[in-house]
């Protein structure tokens, strides 16, 4: 070995050395042909930076922006030497709502010491937060910077107005205090809002409320502080009496030589709609006679209506029930319905039980701070076969009948060609009306005409507790070929048709006798 070292100079030893220590700093670098690098996000070495800041006009670094004092947004783009990049594209963005850029565009060069500036704006929507962001490419690189900011009110902020916002309810209609319940509220909410001359939202201002009204109404507090988007909310409750009534919000500015008073007075909001009443609760038929006796499934649209003390139609979603002792109630989800402008109807339908004598009566309920309140009708279960009656009729009620129900017989033309009119009674087999439509007409004539008034059927009013229940119609009849001074001798007649909605039709024989003719 010794012999081997003495043959090296002391030049080659260096030279050895030298490349001993180029070849361990290739395998350091992966070998000779190594990577020239990676961009932001995937591991490697950026190609540049941008750093986003915020000032104020002063230059003095500030995160607030207010409507009387903007931000400036100043990115700083450098290369990744650390020069800067003058001429650079820089896209500004703000999230949210509350702020805007000037240049609404949001871009702007860089100049020759790299910084691109923007300026923050309120939108004048309220106060929030938001953030900036700056974006720019260097190279084939996208890099960006973004940091928080506050719009908040501005110190020099000063009252100069308020503004009726909105109500709750939205229709501004509340119902009587005690009349609440589903769907009904005694309480309307009431917002208002103060602001600037910029019209933004001005916080910390006390607020107070007063309220014009013909009836009492009572104010939850009569003052109230605006939050930090110069909002404030006051609430308002109806009194025992309908009426109408608009709050007046104001605000008390200090000043000299006085203080000034701004205002703003509210919409319309209605008290109405209470509770109902008895004196107030009304129901009616759509037919009080139905065809029902001999069929099922026949209907009659019952609607019942209600109002409050003051004669207001009740708030809409007031329960009624109805109950029958003859037939079923069809209503919504059993037997009932639910009030809109005061009103609802069901159908009572006919089936069985047919009641005693063909009589139904319904009652409907509704309730009043717990006490319960009714009304009722009756309606007839019309049979479809009539029987006829000649009669007497006083004083709006039949007093005799003078015919059996069969035949009816009439006489005098012998002596007198005039017409004669006779009363009849049309009744069904329980000495109920014929149903509602039922018509009458003169059937197989001899010798005769007849008319009928009214010739039709209809709902004349029930006189319960009678001896007789059926309709009276005035029957005129002329004879044909009449001459009292005629040698011949003829016989005259008629039949009364009574003919049901359902095409049931009845004859019942009218005779006149004998009577002269040319």
């Amino acid at each position: 070995m010794k012999a081997i070292l003495k043959s090296y100079s002391l030049t080659s030893l260096i030279r050895i050395g030298i490349g001993a220590l180029f070849t361990a700093a290739l395998v350091a670098c992966g070998g000779g042909g190594g990577s020239a690098g990676t961009t932001p996000g995937v591991g490697g070495p950026t190609n540049g930076t941008v750093t986003l800041s915020l000032v104020d006009s002063t230059g003095a670094a500030s995160t607030t922006v207010t409507s009387s004092t903007p931000l400036i947004a100043r990115a700083t783009v450098k290369d990744k030497t650390g020069t800067p990049v003058a001429n650079a594209l820089v896209t500004f963005t703000v999230s949210g709502s509350v702020a805007t850029l000037s240049p609404t565009a949001g871009t702007a060069l860089t100049d020759a010491t790299g910084v691109a500036k923007v300026s923050i704006q309120s939108a004048g929507t309220g106060n929030g937060a938001g953030e900036v962001t700056a974006t720019v490419n260097i190279g084939t690189t996208a890099v960006s910077s973004k940091t928080a900011f506050a719009v908040g009110q501005s110190a020099s902020s000063v009252p100069v107005a308020i503004n009726f916002i909105k109500a709750v309810p939205s229709d501004k209609s509340i119902v009587i205090k005690g009349s609440g319940g589903n769907g009904r509220t005694e309480v309307a909410l009431l917002t208002f809002s103060v602001v600037d001359s910029s019209n933004s939202g001005v916080a910390n201002q006390t607020v107070t409320f007063t309220t014009q009204s013909s009836e009492t109404v009572t104010l939850i507090s009569s003052s109230a502080v605006t939050g930090q988007d110069g909002q404030v909310t006051v609430a308002l409750n109806s009194g025992t009496k309908p009426t109408t009534v608009r709050v007046i919000a104001s605000v008390t500015i200090p000043g000299t030589p006085a203080p000034t008073v701004i205002s703003a007075i509210s919409d319309t909001v209605t008290v109405s709609t209470g509770q109902p009443t008895q004196a107030a609760f009304s129901i009616s038929r759509e037919k009080a006679y139905v065809e029902g006796w001999n069929y099922d499934n026949i209907q009659s649209k019952i609607t019942v209506l209600l109002a409050d003390e003051s004669g207001g139609a009740v708030a809409d979603g007031t329960q009624v029930v109805f109950t029958t002792d003859a037939g079923a109630i069809v209503g919504d989800g059993g037997a009932k319905c639910v009030t809109v402008k005061g009103e609802c109807s069901v159908q009572w339908r006919s089936q069985q039980p047919r009641g005693t004598k063909g009589l139904a009566t319904i009652v409907a309920t509704a309730t009043n701070n717990g006490a319960n309140l009714s009304t009722q009708a009756y309606l007839y279960y019309s049979g479809s076969f009539a029987n006829v009656y000649k009669v007497t009729y006083a004083n709006g009620v039949v007093s005799s009948r003078d015919s059996s129900g069969g035949t009816i017989a009439m006489s005098g033309f012998s002596a007198n060609c005039n017409p004669q009119t006779v009363l009849i009674e049309v009744a069904d087999l329980n000495d109920n009306p014929l149903p509602e439509g039922t018509t009458l007409t003169a059937a197989n004539t001899s010798n005769a005409a007849a008319t009928f008034s009214p010739s039709t059927v209809t709902n004349t009013g029930m006189r319960l507790g009678a001896t007789f229940r059926g309709t009276v119609h005035a029957m005129t009849v002329t004879p044909s070929g009449c001459d009292v001074a005629g040698t011949k001798t003829i016989a005259g007649g008629f039949d009364i048709s009574v003919k049901t909605p359902l095409g049931n039709e009845t004859f019942t024989h009218v005779d006149l006798g004998s009577f002269k003719s040319q």
